[in-house]
């Protein structure tokens, strides 16, 4: 089962999904027979609330901390009372997540927790305290680091932009001689916001670790998602420059299926993400790359490798995303002369056999570090896009399992799917990702661009309307094929037949995982990302219902119970 966190729904949230809702959601697929809860990125995240664009390749995010008196050392009912009243909590549960508001409110919760945690002696109180300094010793490789660019953050208006932060905040070596310089109080003041930020960081670890040991006893195991890069403006590039390649910025090329906009089905998409010196890093052993994953292998027993296609080889723009619009109508020949270079694959492209063959050496020699750091936790990669054609192989040999989706399995000449029966075990099969439309949205749309031509009277034209009604019928016809359903009419409704005949395709087939997507199995019309824009839309769609509410209406129950026998039936149970 894949949802996100921030998804989910529970009765004591306070906005947004945390790790009281993520052990709901636990018990539900331990009752229901999944096996395995598949969430996406976790770490604290910036403005755009994209967690694939983390402030940090470490620390976790705020949202998924459950803050309540019991869950919170130092947070007394009564100032519980006073920040959450039902005026503040009421419109914060409602609708999709409103993650500024969500964030203070939780920060300043933990703030007035933190202050009464300082000043508390004996009892449980002295036991906490000590968890709480073997914690920050333990953690001190990334946690140092982090804290001193938070507090920093703070002190520079709430922005991770250190590049605009004052000048003696931008580098670790300038801020060191800045707060040097400072006053005794000013020094302990700053500390105090430092270790004030350890102490998020403690409780949400605390918090995590113990979902993911609840997962273990109830049989469900957590699967993760580790993504390729990090903020050009997080504590990671702040602290360590010397690891990244701040030149280029990092993203993917131009692919078929995906052209939401003009510059993107010109030149692909730039992400703004830092490309790393693997040079460099190559130099101390990949210590960065070692200790990420093992902070990730740490609460998760599964973990799916964001872009894995970026370890062979990646695609940057020599120029930065806010650009992008500069660009967007240009020339190649014009776009070279305007920036100096043109997009490219680093380290090599994909021209010559030689260069084919270095790029796979390079990504296993990545890859086989990173399953070292990864311990017992298995590894999945998301080897979707533009894929070249070593890499599957590569990653075959490497014992790493691909993605298989339905709908980009095709035949070349007919279009047909092809059979999950035939797809190979070591591969994840899914109906969709979270940056896909759900099958029920699919197919919503496809009958959009149906009736569109239909209605305009242009089923035979030679026209854009009519083409794109053309394709959307066979669509709908293969797509109806693909569920064995009779193809001899087309059927208007997702419900039931065509939900229940894609995740009975699904199961049925040889890959050793199958994942199902929250939405595709509640046939719900909800896309929790829409990649390039950055919108408040992406990210902050929430369940309609809360975890506790999904079998408390009659069609939930039967799309519950059918998930349960299809499980059974299809083999894929799995004692605890």
């Amino acid at each position: 089962m894949l949802t996100p966190v921030f998804a989910l729904r529970s009765r004591d949230d306070l906005g947004v999904g945390d790790t009281g809702a993520l052990t709901e959601m636990i018990d539900w697929c331990a009752q229901t027979g999944f096996a395995v809860l598949q969430i996406l990125p976790v770490n604290e995240t910036s403005d755009d609330n994209s967690p694939y664009n983390a402030v940090s390749s470490a620390a976790l995010d705020i949202t998924t901390l459950a803050v309540s008196p019991s869950a919170v050392p130092g947070l007394t009912q009564k100032i519980f009372d006073e920040w959450c009243p039902p005026a503040v909590l009421e419109p914060l549960r409602a609708g999709p997540t409103r993650y500024r508001a969500v964030k203070q409110l939780k920060r300043e919760l933990c703030r007035r927790a933190f202050a009464n945690f300082e000043k508390s002696r004996g009892g449980n109180a002295d036991g906490q305290r000590e968890q709480f300094a073997r914690f920050m010793a333990g953690e001190r490789a990334w946690l140092a680091d982090y804290c001193r660019f938070r507090a920093l953050m703070d002190l520079n208006g709430g922005a991770p932009t250190w590049e605009r932060w004052r000048a003696e905040h931008r580098s670790p070596s300038a801020a060191g001689a800045w707060l040097a310089a400072r006053s005794a109080a000013a020094q302990k003041k700053f500390a105090r916001a430092e270790r004030f930020f350890a102490f998020v960081q403690w409780l949400l670890f605390t918090q995590w670790d113990a979902a993911s040991a609840h997962g273990q006893r109830r049989g469900v195991a957590l699967m993760g998602d580790l993504p390729f890069g990090v903020s050009r403006h997080s504590a990671d590039v702040w602290a360590a420059r010397e690891n990244f390649d701040l030149r280029w910025s990092g993203g993917a090329p131009p692919e078929p299926f995906f052209q939401p906009d003009e510059f993107t089905k010109q030149w692909g998409q730039n992400w703004g993400l830092p490309l790393y010196d693997w040079e460099f890093m190559r130099r101390d052993g990949y210590a960065w790359w070692r200790r990420r994953v093992a902070l990730t292998a740490r609460l998760f027993k599964l973990f799916r490798v964001d872009h894995i296609l970026g370890f062979y080889r990646c695609y940057a723009f020599p120029w930065r995303p806010e650009e992008n619009a500069d660009y967007a109508a240009l020339t190649v020949a014009a776009a070279r002369a305007r920036a100096g270079a043109l997009p490219r694959f680093f380290p090599n492209d994909d021209a010559t056999e030689a260069s084919r063959a270095a790029n796979r050496a390079h990504g296993e020699e990545l890859l086989k570090m990173l399953q070292a750091a990864a311990g017992d936790s298995v590894m999945v990669g998301e080897d979707l896009g533009m894929v070249p054609g070593y890499v599957r192989p590569s990653l075959a040999a490497l014992n790493v399992s691909g993605f298989k989706i339905p709908l980009f399995e095709r035949d070349e000449a007919s279009r047909e799917y092809l059979p999950p029966e035939e797809y190979p075990p070591l591969t994840v099969a899914t109906l969709a990702t979270h940056d896909h439309e759900t099958m029920a949205g699919q197919w919503a749309a496809w009958w959009r661009e149906y009736r569109a031509a239909e209605s305009a009277g242009v089923p035979g034209a030679d026209n854009e309307l009519a083409q794109k009604g053309r394709l959307a019928s066979w669509e709908l016809y293969r797509t109806q094929r693909f569920c064995r359903l009779d193809d001899r009419t087309l059927l208007t409704d997702f419900e039931p037949a065509v939900r229940e005949g894609l995740c009975r395709r699904l199961l049925a087939g040889r890959s050793w995982l199958a994942v199902l997507m929250i939405t595709d199995l509640f046939g719900l019309d909800i896309r929790f990302n829409v990649p390039g824009p950055v919108a408040e839309s992406n990210w902050s769609e929430r369940l309609p219902f809360r975890v506790e509410e999904f079998a408390d209406d009659e069609r939930r129950r039967d799309l519950i119970g059918f998930i349960t026998r299809l499980i059974r039936e299809t083999g894929r149970t799995v004692s605890a």
